[in-house]
């Protein structure tokens, strides 16, 4: 190849990546205010980021985990800080940095891919994850899963570099994105493992290298490891290790129990490969089927088929996921089920990288291996088209609302505008129905707006002193046994005797999925402002 046609192919590969990341971006950011979606765990992660904003509380830990009795890494708050220092913790900021890291996923995509498969499996693979529904979902609104597959796409990146340049100080890069995967959710933890047996191997394969040089790589990977770990370290350290306690009782106490394993397995494997393609496999089984038999196909052929000097990192590959499904099965039995219009714990996200680039490698695997059969190159590219076009089709007819179903921030903000209106100074006695989940969706604008909002589990306030302000759920009707409106918040008034006497000042819907009910004892504040 002349240096005149390897120059022309280095601009049309970066022509074609510019043009996938614009069409990502074109997807994702277009109505961004209104398309994310705005409950509790949003609300929660921002009042975090408020605290940092306004009083200088530097995060240790990150949000909460579905075990309730342990954290992610606080390197989620880290990551979004810049956004809110900007704009005071500004929703509509932080989702737009979590929108560019996503479309950053889209360019670490296409650099595995091509590691992989060639150029063409990296523009397929980046084409992929550009109109990805999963990869779309997670672009658009707060919650600290989204970022992983950022995470474990650079960590796969640096493994496979490493391994096909022979170039040990690419695990340096590896060790950066499984630390950022690890920080963003726990799952993120079971990189470890397969990880470092491939580092293992690698070493051993590296014997050249000096003995100086791999202790040094080696002593570096765990020191960015550990890095992550610095804020929980500091945390435990001033709270008796209560995050460590309550890790080892989660896992002590059988985190798997209660469903079949083997059952559980398959419905992660299932989870894990239709999800970048379809999206929650519950609300489209047809297509989840569909996604999932196509990518097992696709991956057999790649294996077959592919590249050579891409087979063993392939290999590698499957290797991760061929370990974290039976892994995930026994420690998130939360996979188990999906809870329909709220976002489910997805810790399998982690290896969404690792499907769309399987898939775009045995869409090039085939393409090769018709051009040895038949000569011709329209046969093979017009059957690897069709392939790439279909599972692009498969994708975008599951893609998102334009307009999240619960209507957003802006809605929620408009209904701390219209409470603070009603209340005006009153400090407000704030609470959710169901129980179990909070109020901070509302809390979080009530906050920003300036409002005064007394603390979780205040004791119920002295006469005149505050409102009473109730944020009615209706997804959980039926686990109330009262629906929104009227019956669930009368339940809620007569289960303490303290409550009796607070008079309904309003109520008005905030969205599908927030009746709000303003409460005040004796007179009615006025709301004329």
């Amino acid at each position: 190849m002349t240096a005149r046609s390897s120059s022309s192919r280095v601009a049309q590969d970066l022509g074609a990546l510019c043009a996938i990341l614009l069409l990502a971006a074109l997807i994702r950011l277009p109505g961004l205010p209104e398309r994310a979606t705005w409950d509790s765990d949003q609300g929660n992660h921002m009042l975090v980021l408020l605290d940092l904003v306004r009083h200088g509380t530097v995060p240790l830990l990150g949000p909460s985990t579905f075990a309730g009795v342990f954290h992610h890494g606080a390197l989620y708050y880290w990551l979004l800080a810049p956004a809110a220092l900007l704009t005071d913790a500004d929703p509509i900021a932080v989702t737009l940095e979590i929108a560019l890291l996503g479309i950053a996923t889209v360019g670490v995509v296409a650099a595995l891919g091509r590691e992989l498969g060639g150029r063409w499996a990296g523009h397929i693979a980046a084409l992929l994850a550009a109109v990805s529904p999963a990869f779309i979902a997670g672009s658009t609104f707060i919650w600290n899963p989204n970022p992983v597959p950022l995470g474990s796409a650079i960590a796969f990146l640096g493994v496979v570099r490493s391994w096909r340049r022979r170039d040990l100080r690419w695990w340096l890069l590896a060790a950066f994105g499984a630390m950022l995967a690890m920080q963003l959710h726990v799952s993120g933890a079971m990189l470890l493992l397969p990880l470092g047996a491939v580092y293992a191997i690698d070493l051993r394969r590296s014997r050249a290298v000096a003995a100086r040089t791999r202790f040094a790589i080696t002593i570096g990977c765990a020191a960015i490891i550990a890095a992550g770990y610095l804020p929980l370290l500091a945390h435990e350290i001033g709270h008796g290790f209560s995050e460590t306690r309550g890790l080892l009782g989660y896992l002590g106490g059988g985190a798997g129990a209660g469903t079949d394993a083997v059952t559980r397995s398959l419905i992660v494997f299932l989870r894990s490969v239709a999800w970048p393609f379809v999206g929650v496999v519950t609300e489209a089984p047809m297509a989840a089927a569909i996604a999932t038999v196509a990518v097992v196909l696709l991956w057999i052929i790649a294996a077959r088929f592919g590249r050579r000097s891409g087979r063993t990192p392939s290999l590698i590959l499957a290797g991760v996921v061929a370990w974290s499904i039976p892994a995930l099965a026994l420690t998130a039995p939360s996979l188990s089920v999906s809870i329909a219009g709220l976002p489910n714990d997805h810790y399998h996200t982690y290896l969404d990288p690792i499907m769309v680039v399987v898939a775009a490698c045995g869409i090039v695997a085939i393409a090769r291996r018709l051009r040895l059969a038949e000569p011709r190159r329209a046969p093979a590219w017009i059957v690897s088209g069709g392939l790439a076009v279909a599972l692009v089709a498969l994708a975008v007819v599951r893609w998102p609302p334009a307009v999240a179903l619960d209507g957003g921030w802006p809605i929620a903000d408009a209904a701390a505008a219209r409470v603070l209106t009603v209340t005006r100074a009153t400090p407000i006695l704030l609470d959710g129905i169901p129980p179990f989940k909070s109020a901070d969706a509302l809390r979080f604008p009530l906050e920003r707006r300036g409002g005064s909002v007394l603390a979780d589990g205040a004791a119920e306030p002295a006469p005149g002193a505050a409102a009473v302000v109730l944020v009615c759920d209706p997804l959980f009707d039926e686990v109330v046994g009262a629906a929104c409106g009227g019956a669930a918040e009368d339940l809620w008034m007569a289960a303490e005797p303290g409550r009796s006497g607070w008079a309904l000042v309003e109520r008005f819907d905030s969205g599908s999925r927030r009746v709000i009910s303003i409460y005040a004892l004796g007179t009615v504040p006025d709301a004329t402002p």
